[in-house]
């Protein structure tokens, strides 16, 4: 069910004012001493039980997980014959995607020294991609399935513990993950008046 013209008018301007709020957050953290002391004090200690359910909660964020999950449902919408809401969906997540990475190829920044990964990454760390493009498919697919607010709860949640698994694992900055939650969060309420679930009716 599409959302309705309320829906559109609570919704909206909340995930761009949560956006821009995360997002100002993530540059005040940058480099400051918070930022290197959240990070020590997050990251999980290598030989504890934690790592390996952490490795596959981090996985569950990534674009082989995601990227299928979108267009499944994407797949599914337009034998739904809600051709609309599937194309919104591919392009909001697809171009957010594409972005992050531009970002990240712009600012260059380095991730936290080697010695603290705990998974294999190869990128720039600014802004974390895990935690911008669950933001971005949860929340997606949390408003196409009619945006209550339970549906919006789970999308954050997923979010937030993706977010929370880069920093564990040691391989983000604090402020990568608030970018990330940031940027997707502003994202997908920009996207949201072109179309898709956002027309009333």
């Amino acid at each position: 069910m599409p959302f309705s013209a309320m829906d559109f008018r609570r919704l909206r301007p909340v995930l761009i004012l949560a956006g821009l709020l995360s997002l100002g957050g993530a540059l005040l953290l940058w480099n400051a001493g918070a930022d290197i002391a959240l990070h020590r004090m997050m990251r999980l200690d290598a030989d504890g039980p934690w790592v390996r359910p952490t490795l596959w909660l981090t996985l569950f964020g990534g674009l082989k997980v995601m990227g299928p999950i979108a267009l499944a449902t994407a797949g599914w919408l337009g034998w739904r014959r809600r051709g609309r809401d599937a194309l919104w969906l591919v392009l909001s997540v697809g171009s957010g995607r594409l972005a992050v990475e531009g970002i990240k190829l712009l600012v260059r920044r380095p991730r936290p020294p080697v010695t603290d990964h705990l998974d294999a990454v190869s990128s720039w760390s600014f802004p974390s991609s895990h935690s911008a493009g669950t933001m971005m498919t949860c929340l997606a697919l949390a408003l196409l399935a009619g945006g209550r607010w339970p549906a919006v709860g789970v999308a954050l949640a997923a979010a937030g513990l993706v977010g929370w698994s880069r920093v564990a694992l040691g391989v983000h900055w604090p402020s990568d993950v608030l970018a990330g939650w940031g940027f997707g969060l502003l994202w997908i309420g920009l996207w949201a008046r072109q179309g898709g679930p956002m027309r009333s009716g």
